[in-house]
């Protein structure tokens, strides 16, 4: 989210009981955070100046600095020189004397602890009720839970003045007295766990890279519910809100782009089953079936999967760039996430991008938001600009000559609430100049007061404020989140049995390598920073719960480094170890928000710590990947040295559950969900071409040298994920491996030809509906499904084992045309004692029988499909794999 730039100023120092506050100076934060990023942490909210220095003291910090009224930052230095402000004019929402910073200004101060520690200041709910109880309003319509929820609605909205709509035109919601409420901030964030509220620790999971290799639905379910349900509690409290930008659906479609640490993987249905099943487990609690227990927001609608790059000298960024995709890619690629999460998830929430695609702004597009999302899909929610999208839609984008034009298009496009603060700013003179109406706002307002009363903000308590407070950071909770790696890392290579490791041989284990102890720096991205017991496990730590003795060294700074001068050091470690554990990959200095990945492939220092490190080993060293940028192994894969790979995503705290398959107590059973290209890739196509399939490309080859960039040959594009790369992958899409052996058997399949006429029905019918989207509704795609699949998978080794069974078909005239390679149909994710087998039904939807056409035109497509379990590369060592082919007419 873009944060705003803002001006100068500094703060006298100040003498407080319990702490001294020596002078604070206000500058303008940035994406990176100028403190709390690497050396320290967002410790929740701040209350007060004082009891931000108290928590930062209690955490061991030198600096303190509060923000947005309500954040503490803490740490040890400031990052880089950042400018000064003059927006920290915010007060503290614990005691309102003082100021606490203000929107993306951040006010840093040192300070002296000593004796009785400050207490928390008690600061005001967050939220209040205004129907509960014999208040002023209690007995309005509104309150009335009787009524209608259209009845309520509009009377609420009838009673605020016009002045109380525009303020709630933003997301930091503006109080309304008319209907008795407080401020009301429609940003929260919780990919990872709640990274918003006061000062409270929550539960930490993996990120979303890490436990989409799951193929576990179950478990994408149980991370939601429990974040949310944390959420709930923490609002019950009076300390947070009810509305998360979370999950984020945008396709991994580029190795390069810094936010597929956020997303659960390349792939269109795996992306959208994620987002169905996160939702769900968001906003559904079995114990109140009638309200939200907490609202989530799919995001980035829509194409948003390139930060920020520089490419032949050229730069673009999200807020700028115009992505120009076909239809074809946009309809049969990036949008079906989103359908899957609107029609299935049935979610409350979505985010409009700051990309413009095919000329217009997503906040400003209707027919993304308005015709597709609300009209085909039968959205319901309320949709949120991305921070500034609004603003980019007139300054960055120029799609507009005036603000108040601005503000037209992207309330009339759909956009109900704006990041940022534009609309608000020019709402009253988009007014008095015609451009809107009242009408128009409360259009909106309606929108935004839907999730709110089903969010239970008026109505009386229920079974979801009685969710204990205990629930939050419940032992229960921590098992969830570090059963999310377990679940999820994919085993690459395992030569000779090089894992499991067993602890009574494992003997003196070193642990080297940049990420030994990557945890704490990557915690607080769109997560919490303040988790639970203050317990930033690392690698180190999850070896260390059965290894007798453990030595470590990074041996290389940092994962961009390319000093080897510590490279000495750590091989001697290694020379005299009876286990090496080296922890390679990326960390959030590769790639993040705002800031796009360089390079696909290790820096020197890193591949010269493996060769030198696996080469004074005494056996095969085993490697752990923690990387979100999918970089080219092909070097480890080849290396006798390097005994196993076993591939984490990014877990961070959670690190610790890879214990469990180190030391072999749980097979792994993850399967990739990023295409691992070669390095090549890198130099034949750029990160700008947005287009999925193979084709010339109207970008420079990004390995060009020649200025300008009009003098390089143009890139050609191989065609990205799995569904379209023409190429030979180091690593396919669905890829892993176990500790076990399995086998694959068809025991049931679709006999003799397969009429297709349910599918031209389907697309009949979704024409003549006026859809350009097939429902994905379970009664529209599985009511009469002409094939099924009953595969008996089978455990042939000796441990208990999950397996993940993966579900291709190849499609007639595949690779031709624009018609996929293939297209991942179905998965399934089953546990098999050893000796036995297990069925599993696998089927096609119906739309799984069509293509499309450059024009975003569905089409039938009769012809021959093969369909194949699971994947032959891995069948070869030892995994399950069967095929079958079918013609249909």
């Amino acid at each position: 989210m873009l944060r705003l730039t803002v001006l100068s100023l500094a703060c006298v120092a100040t003498a407080m009981a319990g702490c001294t506050i020596e002078t604070q100076t206000c500058y303008a934060d940035t994406d990176d955070r100028i403190l709390g990023s690497g050396d320290g942490m967002l410790y929740g909210a701040s209350a007060s100046v004082e009891y931000c220095a108290q928590v930062c003291s209690d955490h061991h910090f030198t600096l303190a600095g509060v923000e947005d009224g309500t954040q503490c930052f803490c740490g040890n230095e400031i990052k880089g020189t950042p400018e000064h402000s003059n927006g920290c004019t915010m007060p503290c929402n614990g005691d309102a004397k003082e100021t606490c910073g203000g929107n993306f200004a951040i006010s840093i101060y040192k300070f002296n602890c000593s004796g009785t520690p400050v207490p928390k200041p008690q600061a005001p709910p967050e939220m209040v009720n205004p129907c509960v109880g014999d208040t002023n309003f209690s007995k309005m319509p509104f309150c009335d839970q009787t009524l209608a929820l259209e009845d309520r609605i509009n009377d609420a909205v009838s009673r605020m003045t016009l002045q109380e709509k525009i303020g709630n035109l933003d997301t930091g919601g503006a109080p309304i007295p008319s209907l008795g409420l407080n401020k009301y901030n429609w940003w929260s964030e919780a990919s990872s766990g709640v990274a918003s509220g006061r000062n409270t620790q929550t539960t930490k999971f993996a990120f979303p890279i890490t436990t989409g290799m799951s193929f576990n639905r179950t478990l994408w379910q149980a991370t939601g519910r429990q974040i949310a349900r944390e959420a709930r509690a923490m609002m019950t409290a009076g300390d947070g809100y009810s509305t998360f930008w979370a999950p984020v659906i945008n396709l991994a479609r580029e190795p390069r782009w810094g936010r597929n640490i956020e997303t659960p993987g390349e792939d269109p249905y795996l992306s959208g089953e994620y987002a169905e099943y996160f939702v769900k487990g968001f906003e559904v609690a079995p114990e109140d079936p009638y309200h939200i227990q907490a609202s989530s927001c799919c995001k980035h609608y829509v194409a948003n999967s390139m930060d920020g790059s520089t490419e032949n000298g050229i730069h673009h960024d999200r807020n700028h760039y115009d992505a120009n995709i076909t239809q074809q890619d946009l309809i049969d690629s990036y949008m079906l996430p989103f359908q899957a999460c609107v029609e299935k998830g049935k979610v409350s929430g979505l985010m409009c991008s700051y990309n413009a695609v095919n000329g217009v702004p997503s906040c400003a597009n209707d027919w993304l938001l308005t015709e597709t999302a609300r009209d085909e899909w039968d959205f319901n929610g309320y949709i949120t600009s991305d921070c500034d999208a609004d603003n980019d839609v007139v300054f960055s984008h120029h799609y507009t000559d005036i603000p108040e034009q601005g503000v037209q298009d992207v309330l009339r496009a759909g956009t109900d609430v704006d990041c940022g603060g534009f609309v608000g700013k020019y709402a009253q003179s988009a007014l008095d100049k015609k451009y809107i109406t009242e009408a128009d706002i409360d259009t909106r307002m309606r929108y935004l007061f839907r999730v709110r009363f089903r969010l239970g903000h008026f109505d009386q308590p229920g079974p979801l404020q009685a969710i204990p407070h205990s629930t939050i950071c419940s032992d229960e909770a921590i098992a969830l989140s570090q059963n999310g790696p377990v679940q999820s890392s994919v085993l690459l290579k395992n030569i000779g049995g090089a894992l499991p490791l067993d602890a009574a041989t494992v003997g003196k284990v070193a642990v080297i390598g940049p990420n030994a102890n990557l945890s704490q720096s990557d915690a607080g991205y769109y997560g919490p920073g303040n988790v639970c017991g203050d317990n930033f496990w690392t690698l180190i730590d999850a070896v260390a719960t059965e290894a007798k003795s453990v030595t470590t060294a990074l041996g290389v700074p940092s994962v961009g480094s390319n000093d080897m001068s510590q490279i000495p050091a750590a091989v001697a470690m290694a020379a005299d170890a009876d286990t090496v554990v080296l922890a390679l990959g990326t960390d959030l200095s590769w790639g993040r928000e705002g800031h796009d990945a360089t390079s696909i492939v290790f820096t020197d220092a890193q591949l010269a710590l493996l060769n030198n490190v696996s080469q004074a080993a005494k056996k095969p060293v085993i490697v752990v990947l923690m990387t979100a940028t999918p970089l080219d192994i092909s070097s480890l894969l080849a290396n006798p040295k390097v005994g196993a790979i076993l591939h984490t995503g990014q877990p961070s705290v959670t690190i610790l559950g890879v214990k469990e398959l180190l030391y072999g107590h749980v097979s792994p059973a993850g399967r990739m969900i990023q295409t691992i290209y070669p390095a090549a890739y890198a130099g034949q196509i750029s990160i700008f071409d947005f287009n999925m399939r193979p084709g010339p490309s109207p970008f420079a080859r990004p390995d060009c040298t020649v200025q300008p960039a009009s003098k390089c040959p143009r890139g050609t594009n191989p065609g990205r994920t799995h569904r379209f790369y023409v190429d030979d992958a180091v690593v396919k899409f669905g890829f892993g491996l176990s500790y076990t052996t399995f086998t694959y058997g068809l025991a049931e399949t679709p006999q003799g030809v397969v009429s297709l006429d349910a599918v031209r029905d389907m697309v009949a019918a979704t024409a003549k509906a006026g859809r350009r989207f097939p429902s994905m509704l379970s009664e529209v795609q599985h009511a009469s499904t002409p094939v099924q699949y009953k595969v008996t998978v089978t455990n042939t080794g000796k441990m208990d084992a999950d397996d993940v069974v993966l579900g291709f078909m190849v499609p007639p005239g595949a690779g031709v045309n624009g018609v996929p390679l293939q297209t991942l149909f179905g998965f399934e994710r089953v546990h098999v004692p050893a000796g036995q087998s297990v069925s599993v039904y696998l089927y096609p939807a119906l739309v799984d029988f069509t293509m499309v056409t450059v024009d975003g035109e569905r089409y039938v497509a009769p012809g021959e499909y093969t369909f194949k379990f699971g994947l032959q590369e891995s069948a070869e060592l030892g995994m399950g794999y069967a095929q079958h082919t079918i013609v249909t007419v």
